[in-house]
């Protein structure tokens, strides 16, 4: 063994250490549930405690995050402030707008459609979900959100049942993942992903597709079967960027830079932790901007890039 590779071994190691660090505040990697059943499951409640009454005097919303935030200014009717939130944390409201989705679907296959004051509620809770999409769209300066809803609203019966059937499936796959005594065992899930997978894709359902393949990615990351979990998760991070599903791109690129280091291919890896940066960035999370920095410092000290 050369002189380096004592040090690049150790490299490895930290490197995931810090990765696992980094990323179980951020991402779980195997979810108990399909996120989309209920409410965004990246939004908790606010650690801080207390109230700054000075904040309070001069914004009562100053306080208030995410769901919290746009329930708030969406029940005052205050739509440059919630345009001004959609724009700040564009990487957190696809979970929100979903709501109005789902929600919508649910009140459907529980029959609200055969009164009349189900059928305005269902009516309401679509329009006010194309509203919202349309905000966070101009927000942002996309079309994406508006094309997702677009796309939900307009599957018919058979559609809709295709999509439950999806979503029964990731569910299946995520138990099997969940309960896997082994890295082999955890590839039985593989079957049910991929066809969640495949219902997904038929449906244009974008979200599906990219929990399906993070799941799978990372499956196929712990079974050291690089060259697939490459591709799959270059494609969760392509599909996730398009919806602004922080999950898929976050993961996706964890297992990115994972993988590169066990591989020892120093340019793949430093993309990957550069992206991650960005989107901290984005995130205004500057603790983890930092852990990043310094991961990228060890990467370079290990491949003599210093």
């Amino acid at each position: 063994m050369s002189p380096a590779r004592p040090a690049l071994v150790r490299t490895v190691l930290a490197c995931a250490a810090a990765l696992a660090l980094l990323t179980a505040g951020a991402v779980a990697q195997v979810p108990s549930s399909d996120p989309r059943d209920g409410e965004d499951p990246r939004v908790g409640e606010d650690p801080r405690t207390g109230e700054d009454p000075r904040a309070a005097e001069k914004d009562p919303y100053a306080l208030l995050t995410g769901k919290e935030l746009y329930d708030a200014l969406l029940k005052a009717g205050e739509d440059g402030k919630l345009k001004q939130a959609f724009h700040d944390e564009g990487w957190q409201i696809l979970g929100y707008i979903d709501s109005r989705c789902e929600g919508w679907l649910a009140l459907k296959e529980g029959g609200a459609l055969a009164t009349e004051e189900g059928k305005k509620q269902a009516d309401d809770m679509q329009a006010e979900g194309r509203r919202l999409a349309a905000m966070a769209d101009l927000a942002l300066g996309d079309t994406r959100l508006v094309t997702y809803v677009t796309n939900f609203y307009g599957w018919n019966d058979e559609q809709q049942k295709r999509f439950r059937e999806g979503q029964k499936l990731y569910r299946q796959a995520a138990s099997i993942a969940r309960e896997a005594r082994s890295p082999e065992e955890a590839l039985n899930a593989l079957s049910p992903l991929q066809q969640s997978l495949g219902h997904a894709r038929a449906l244009g359902d974008t979200w599906g597709q990219t929990m399906a393949l993070t799941l799978m990615g990372r499956i196929q990351a712990d079974n050291k079967l690089f060259t697939e979990c490459i591709a799959t998760m270059r494609e969760a991070v392509k599909l996730g960027r398009e919806i602004r599903d922080i999950d898929a791109v976050w993961n996706g690129l964890a297992v990115q830079f994972e993988t590169a280091v066990l591989q020892q291919q120093y340019e793949p890896a430093h993309d990957a932790l550069q992206e991650q940066y960005l989107v901290a960035r984005q995130l205004n999370d500057a603790q983890t901007e930092e852990k990043i920095v310094k991961q990228l410092v060890e990467l370079d000290k290990a491949f003599d890039r210093g």
